[in-house]
């Protein structure tokens, strides 16, 4: 299945080049014959893209390198003039706009554009129409999905594959046919503040993720036009220096010449400072690889390219460049289709980390739900606007409709992060007069134009100092925690939380990442016990906020040497590993086995395990694998997810699961080359990544 990668990725470009552009000038007014190739559906695709690309001339290549970006402001107004400047020299895509535009209004808007530019344009040629697709469609009236984060959660592949289904088919009747997704970085950083984007920090466990989302997006329809497009990014993204959204990134050939070797360099050769302007930029982009530019601001360097058409190797890259996006128009049906418009993953995602036995909640007469994120559908930062609206509930809410508004004290307590206006007593007095407190705080991540936005803490261009609560809504836990009531604490947001002390202190703790617009409902079925809960972290949760980085496929000499863990004031260096999420009933593993001891590169390794429920209510239980290679000429994870099955066992019964590791998946890269040694491989089997979770070893040689 073949990407369509965008910043900083190199493309694969076929072998077809572009006729000469020496008669450019002319070309730009001479009519197109209707006896054209390209406009001929029955013709090959690669016939259709040359014959089209000799009769571009330079400026018309150059403004499809880029397009413009934010079409419609609020109420789905239209600029034309402004748009008609931009598009002269960029009109490869558009992207929708604001956040807060009606999917119903925006649409009609958008689809005419795309339908009078492609007539208005002299060869013809269509747009892409690109946007974000964390949530959903970046407008509003359409579905509110929870972000990528919490989607991992879940460890359940063929349930994200049906939102993906959902969410391209939302995507198409929007018009909607390239979307920025993807995210694929791996979540190492704690204190990234775009966690929520990623699946987590395993690298297999999100190209699992990826994939499924990738070959359900670019579905073939009936006609064999490929539904929507896809982006991964962010290209070796994700673990920048100290968390730091936007910082630099450490690692690779370039880092160790421009910061470890650079002293010694310079000892022997005096460097010289060079300056890039622009069009430099433009020239070195293309050279590098990049063929598209998603503008934020204007000018832009794709479009000094309208003058550089001598400059050596400039017509070569960019008769490339136009190449592969006319291959994608072309596949995506854009020439040949109208362009005119048509107008249970939650439950699965909620994780429960704590239960000392008050989950599920039995005769519940009155209810303080407690905290500044109650009230609040936290999205992350690409969705559309989150009020209470197109059937948008928040906890709150679905509180009052479960036990009756009379019967519900609401008391924020304290602010999200501001530490004036605190009303802590209040919100004491309440949990005592119920008996029952629901405090619901975290980290908020909502869209650009959010009315919260202000409050944000999370979400892209935040990194998070500190992993504890923000504000004093940790002061609101203690307080409410000592009185001795009942304290079940909901956690929002795309990160890990530092959990210990006052937070140890709740009965319960359940974590939704970020919301979609069912979050409400569903977390209530969960506390009432209507859903056993099945979610598992996709991230380790460290033991404090200091020590960062404790991913679960370290390796051995990063935060544990010769046995001893280097912070020896402390039990673990995590509270909550990797793979880890309780149930309202218990699971039991045995009998792990192996189909056979050795193998071959080409076979594939077949594990073998018994799941028995030994608790009174039926549930999911994630059966997870992990290996580890023995012995390997470079420094290896102490462990690897290899392989996951999430199986549904009724109360008091078993289940026989197998899980086929193809012997490839066992490897790894060295010097730019993928290698699978030969030797001894241990796999362990069990419902997280910690070490007292997992089986004995199960020796596996690869001959």
């Amino acid at each position: 299945m073949e990407l369509y990668l965008l910043i900083l990725v190199l493309f694969a470009i076929g072998s077809a080049q572009a006729a000469s552009n020496s008669a450019d000038g002319a070309l730009c007014g001479k009519a197109v014959p209707k006896s054209a190739t390209y406009l001929k559906p029955k013709a090959s695709r690669d016939k259709r893209i040359q014959d089209l690309l000799s009769r571009m001339c330079w400026d018309e290549k150059v403004a499809q390198l880029g397009g413009v970006g934010g079409l419609l402001s609020q109420n789905s107004s239209l600029n034309v003039q402004d748009y008609r400047e931009k598009a002269q020299l960029h009109n490869g895509t558009i992207s929708p706009g604001s956040y807060l535009n009606y999917a119903e209004e925006a649409v009609p808007v958008l689809s005419d554009l795309i339908v009078a530019s492609k007539k208005e344009h002299r060869l013809g040629i269509p747009y892409v129409h690109i946007a974000d697709a964390v949530n959903g469609p970046t407008l509003r009236g359409t579905t509110l999905f929870p972000s990528t984060l919490s989607m991992g959660m879940s460890w359940n592949l063929p349930l994200y594959t049906k939102v993906a289904e959902v969410l391209r088919d939302e995507l198409v009747a929007c018009g909607i046919n390239w979307v920025l997704s993807p995210e694929v970085d791996v979540a190492r950083d704690p204190r990234n503040g775009r966690i929520g984007e990623m699946y987590g920090e395993d690298p297999w466990l999100n190209s699992e993720y990826a994939a499924a989302y990738i070959s359900t997006m670019q579905e073939e329809d009936s006609d064999g036009f490929m539904k929507v497009a896809t982006t991964i990014k962010h290209y070796l993204y994700g673990t920048s220096i100290g968390g730091v959204n936007q910082a630099s990134m450490l690692g690779g050939v370039n880092h160790i010449y421009n910061i470890l070797a650079l002293p010694y360099i310079n000892v022997f050769k005096k460097v010289t400072p060079a300056t890039t302007n622009l069009n430099d930029a433009g020239i070195k982009s293309l050279a590098a690889g990049v063929q598209l530019e998603l503008a934020i601001g204007f000018p832009t360097a794709f479009e000094s390219l309208a003058g550089n058409q001598t400059v050596a190797g400039v017509v070569q890259n960019v008769n490339e460049a136009v190449t592969r996006i006319l291959e994608l128009k072309f596949k995506l049906g854009l020439f040949d289709k109208s362009l005119e418009a048509d107008a249970k993953a939650l439950k699965e995602s909620i994780v429960l980390l704590k239960n000392d036995g008050v989950l599920p909640l039995d005769s519940v007469k009155k209810v303080a739900v407690l905290g500044p994120l109650a009230d609040v559908i936290n999205t992350g930062t690409y969705a559309a606007w989150t009020n209470k609206e197109n059937g948008n509930n928040t906890l709150l809410d679905a509180i009052k409709a479960e036990y009756g508004e009379e019967n519900v004290n609401h008391i924020q307590g304290v602010r999200i992060v501001d530490t004036d206006g605190a009303d802590i007593d209040t919100a004491v007095a309440a949990a005592e007069e119920a008996g029952l407190a629901i405090v619901a705080l975290g980290s908020v991540a909502v869209g650009w134009e959010d009315s919260l936005v202000g409050y944000r803490t999370d979400g892209e261009g935040n990194t998070h100092a500190s992993l504890k609560l923000p504000g004093l809504q940790e002061q609101l836990l203690e307080a409410i925690t000592a009185t001795g009531v009942p304290t079940i604490l909901v956690l929002t947001g795309g990160q890990a939380f530092e959990l210990h002390d006052s937070a140890q202190d709740a009965q319960a703790i359940l974590h939704v990442f970020h919301s979609g617009e069912e979050t409400g409902r569903a977390l209530v079925n969960i506390t009432t016990g209507r859903v056993n809960p099945s979610g598992k972290l996709t991230l380790t949760f460290p033991a404090r906020s200091e020590i960062n980085p404790v991913y679960y496929n370290r390796e051995q000499s990063d935060w544990q040497g010769a046995g001893a863990i280097q912070f020896p004031y402390l039990e673990k260096n995590y509270i909550y590993p990797f793979g880890y999420g309780l149930s309202y009933t218990t699971f039991e593993f045995s009998g792990a086995s192996l189909d056979k001891s050795s193998y071959g590169t080409k076979d594939k390794v077949t594990l073998t395990v018994k799941v028995s429920n030994t608790g009174k209510v039926d549930g999911q239980e994630v059966v997870q694998v992990y290996f580890r290679q023995k012995v390997a000429p470079l420094s290896l994870p102490v462990k690897r997810l290899i392989g996951f099955s999430k199986v549904l066992v009724s109360a008091g019964s078993s289940k026989t699961v197998k899980i086929s590791i193809p012997v490839q998946d066992l490897g790894y890269w060295l010097d730019g080359k993928y290698k699978v040694d030969k030797g001894t491989y241990q796999l362990f089997v069990g419902d997280s990544s910690a070490d007292s979770s997992l089986s004995s070893a199960l020796t596996a040689v690869v001959a």
